[in-house]
Order: structure tokens, then sequence, then C-alpha cells
């Protein structure tokens, strides 16, 4: 059971160890100095993960590691790195739906199926997908460590390898702070269970430094939630981001269950934005009520399909900008830990069909792990190089503007100025409420002498943010340059007016 997980873990995913650092793997380990000769360790561990709020130490050290023994000259290192995580995430996953359900087969069959999932593709392959594995195997190492407790009784050790999980998980991914609300369904609906004086004796503790973590977190980045929020998903009420959320759940469930058609960006106007309630949110609704349903229905005859429902939901909450808004709607890595989740609803619905309908589930799960595994192997080489990787972004999301902005700023950075100018246009003419797109455009249009083609997009961004310092900052430049002073001169003063008094310069610049 676990070498059969293990081989179809290496099948599907061994083609990595030939691909490059690619896209958010380039970007941070190439071009952020913390990761450059001599590491600076102190700042990796200290200093947010990303430009944004993030904070990974644990992710963060790892990465470290590799760099230091050659990873950025030889990109095997990190990807070996990553395929050895994986298929350990894989094993530890079909070990614990064993403990769990007791059946082998169906245990083996989830955790196949768990292996070759393409969208597990983009973990490995991404290289900063380590962090969603590392969390992985700090939540499945505290749901293993409570069952342990549950079944043996708790020992000496229970209490401090709880504590050791939850920080490897929340110190590597945001997800991983979630582990507390995990092992409350784990002990309300599995069978083996604490008593309720036990667990909240050892519960506590696990709470206590949640919220330590929490706030030691939030002085080393300055925020409780994660990395910048999209500004069109900080701008939405509750009931936005919820029906918004709602417009997500079917290519959420899609990509779980027939991930044919994968892609590196997800987002508007593909996905929908806090819009009228349509066809595809009464789909999302009608899969939320198919969900409870299961759930209600499983507390009893399938309790390991029960916790696999509490676990998905539970896993996806921190990246729905339910609870907070966040910088993602929705992304093949972010489906990880919620694919666990997924897993165990198959290995407990597996148990339960195993003594009526065992021979043809048996045979559909085969063939869907080959169909995966296939699958996998095909998508793998899109992330081998950057000029494959940026080539195949936007012909796989072409409806989706933020993978126009990146293949933008690709051209760009390759000094394809036409190229770039003409990726911005299609990100604007899909979606015009990211002001990074209208600065990234008129920046273009302004280093080509063209401020008078500029100014008007400028405009149209600083109107989405008016804060924008950046953008107020080359709009004023560019109304100099043409020989608005007036109406730089009204710029400034209303940059001043927000509390931006650096806009002062531009101010004696317009004249009086």
């Amino acid at each position: 059971m676990v070498w059969t997980t293990a081989l179809v873990a290496v099948v599907s995913m061994a083609l990595v160890v030939r691909n490059g650092l690619v896209y958010d793997a380039a970007q941070l380990l190439l071009h952020d100095p913390r990761y450059a000769a001599p590491i600076d360790w102190g700042g990796i561990l200290t200093t947010s993960y990303w430009s944004t709020g993030l904070w990974r130490p644990i992710t963060s050290f790892f990465l470290g590691i590799q760099t230091a023994l050659g990873g950025t000259s030889h990109p095997i290192v990190f990807h070996l790195t990553s395929l050895l995580l994986y298929v350990a995430v894989s094993v530890a996953l079909v070990r614990l739906l064993f403990a769990w359900s007791g059946n082998a087969a169906a245990s083996a069959l989830a955790g196949a199926l768990f292996a070759a999932h393409p969208i597990h593709v983009e973990v490995v392959a991404s290289v900063v997908g380590q962090a969603e594995l590392l969390a992985a195997l700090g939540l499945m190492g505290g749901a293993w460590v409570w069952h342990r407790a549950a079944q043996d009784g708790v020992t000496r050790w229970t209490i401090p390898l709880l504590l050791g999980a939850q920080c490897v998980a929340a110190l590597s991914k945001e997800q991983g702070f979630v582990l507390p609300a995990l092992l409350v369904g784990q002990h309300l609906l599995l069978p083996r269970r604490l008593s309720r004086r036990e667990a909240f004796r050892i519960g506590t503790p696990l709470v206590l430094l949640v919220i330590m973590l929490l706030l030691v977190r939030t002085l080393v980045t300055g925020s409780l939630s994660g990395g910048a929020p999209l500004p069109f998903i900080a701008s939405l009420s509750v009931a936005g981001r919820a029906v918004t959320a709602l417009g997500v759940i079917p290519d959420f469930v899609r990509l779980l269950i027939w991930p044919l058609h994968l892609q590196g960006e997800y987002g508007p106007p593909e996905l929908m934005i806090g819009s009228p309630f349509t066809l595809h949110h009464l789909a999302g609704l009608t899969l939320v009520l198919v969900g409870v349903l299961g759930f209600v229905r499983w507390r009893k005859t399938a309790p390991l399909a029960a916790f696999g429902i509490w676990w998905i939901v539970v896993t996806w909450l921190p990246t729905s900008s339910l609870i907070l808004p966040t910088g993602v709607m929705l992304g093949e890595r972010l489906l990880c830990l919620p694919s666990i989740g997924a897993s165990m609803v198959v290995a407990g619905v597996g148990t339960v069909l195993s003594t009526t309908v065992r021979r043809p589930a048996a045979i559909a799960a085969l063939v869907l792990t080959a169909a995966f595994t296939i699958r996998s192997i095909v998508r793998i080489p899109v992330w081998s190089t950057s000029g494959r990787f940026f080539g195949e972004l936007t012909s796989d999301a072409p409806r989706v503007y933020h993978a126009w902005y990146v293949r933008g700023g690709t051209d760009q950075l390759s000094g394809d100025s036409l190229g770039a100018e003409r990726a911005f246009r299609q990100a604007l003419t899909l979606w015009h409420q990211d002001p990074a797109v209208h600065e990234a455009l008129g920046q273009v249009l302004r280093r080509g002498g063209r401020c008078a083609e500029a100014v008007p997009v400028f405009k149209q961004g600083l109107a989405v943010e008016p804060t924008r310092t950046q953008l107020r900052a080359k709009l004023g430049e560019c109304l100099l340059r043409v020989g608005d002073s007036t109406r730089a001169a009204a710029l400034a003063n209303e940059g001043i007016a927000i509390g931006q008094e650096e806009f002062t310069g531009l101010l004696k610049r317009s004249g009086p």
C-alpha cells in the first residue's frame, strides 16, 4: 500500500527534476538578495517571505538550505527536494487513511489518486509549492498525534509533538494555522475519541500557541491577514465576497474531480467578482448544499468521508476571502491541502462501497489513476522553462486578465516593449479594476516618450486606487512633460490632502 502510493507519486511527478526555475521560484530565488551568497539567514527568517505580508520562516529556511547546496545553479536540487516531499506527503496520507478506515484497498486507491492528481503538478514543479507540502506534513502530523492519543492514550510526548506539528504547518504556510479547527472535526466525527477532559488538556496549549504565532506573525509583517488583498476583492462587502466565493466553487470542485484543463492563472473576468447572481453561482450554491447533505448523511455511515468534507472546508476558508480579503481567488497550488480532504472522502466512501460494489469501484479508481498520471506527465513540461511557461500561460487562460498582465511584465523584462504594450492592453480590455495594470501600461508608454497617451491610462488607474503613490507620481511626471502644469499642481494637492506629503516637490515643480 505505502510502496504503491510512493511509486505512483514518483511516476507521475518524476519529470520535474528536468525543469528549471520558473515564475515565482525564479523571482524569489534568483532576484531576492536575501538568497544571494552569502545567504542572509537572519533576513529570510525574520522578514516577510515575499514582498507582501507573508511570513513563512520554515519554508524560507528550507529553500535557503537548498540554495546553499547550489540549487540556483543546479535546479535539480530544488526539484528533487520537492519530489521527495511530495512522496512523503502521499505516503503520510495513505498511512492516515488506513489508520482511520482500516480498509487497505480503499486507502490505497485514494492515496494513488492523490499521488497522481494533475493539480499537484504546480505544487511539485513550482518549487515555491514546498510551502504547501511542508504545511501538509505539519497538519497530517498533528492529526496523527491526535489519533494516536485517542487510540493509545495521552503520553508525555503528545503535547510537544502536537505543538511541533503546529509550528511546522503554520510557519510553512498560512493555511497551517487551521490545525486546531481540523482537530475539532477529527474529535467530533471520527470513532476513536479522547475524553473531553483530555481533549481540552492537550488542545489548550495548541490554541495558545496559535495565538502566539499569529501575534509574532503580525509583528513581523504588520498585518494579521496574508498577502496584500486584490483591490477589487478588498473593496467588496462580506456579502459580495460570499457571492464571489460561490462563483469560484464550481471551478474548485471541477479541478478536484476532473482536472482536464489546467492553467497557471485563475481570476476575473473568467471568475466573476461580486457579480449579480448567475447560473454559475447557482451551481456553486447547489454544490454547497450537496456537500452539507453529504456531511449530514455520512456522519454516521461514513465518518471518514464526513471528516473529509470538514477538512476541505477548513483548509479552503483561509484562501476563500470569506474571512478576510486575500490576494488570490483560485489556484492549483491552493488546492493541495483541500485535496487531502477529498482523498478522505474517497477512502471513506470506498470503505462503505467495498462490501457491495468493490470490483467496479476499484476498476474505476484504477482507470482514473492512470488518466491522472498521464495528465500529470503531460503537464509537467509546461513548467520546464520560463519561455515555455509564459508562452502557454495566455493560451491556457486567455480570459484571465492577470495572465496577460504577467505576460506583459515578462515581455517588458526581455526588452519587448511592443509585446508588453499589447499584453497590458489586452489585460485592461478584459478587466480594468486593477490599478497595477494601468500603471504598467502607462509606464511602457511613458518610457517610450508617449506621455500624452500615458496620461489617460494613469488617470484611470488612479481613479481605481487614489492612494497608489507611484501611480500618482508617474502621472504627475507625464503631466509636466506634456506641459499641463495646472493639472499637475491639482494632482499634487490631491495627494497632499490624503497625507502623501512627498508630493510637495511635484507642487513646487508645477510652478506658481
